[in-house]
């Protein structure tokens, strides 16, 4: 006979409460995603002609 498994617990709260980011924190690692994403974005736009010549329609 299967065993059936008891409902799940609903998790409330934060994973890891103890862990809790300024403003300052946050607002440094928006900028560092950020300059990320444009250092990226340079990239992808130099390559992207010759992505979509070889991989046209993927």
């Amino acid at each position: 006979m299967t065993h059936s498994s008891p409902e799940r617990m609903m998790r409330r709260g934060r994973v890891f409460p103890e862990i809790q980011w300024t403003e300052a924190q946050k607002a440094e690692d928006r900028a560092r995603r950020q300059a990320f994403y444009e250092r990226c974005w340079l990239i992808f736009e130099r390559l992207k002609p010759e992505i979509l010549d070889k991989y046209y329609g993927w």
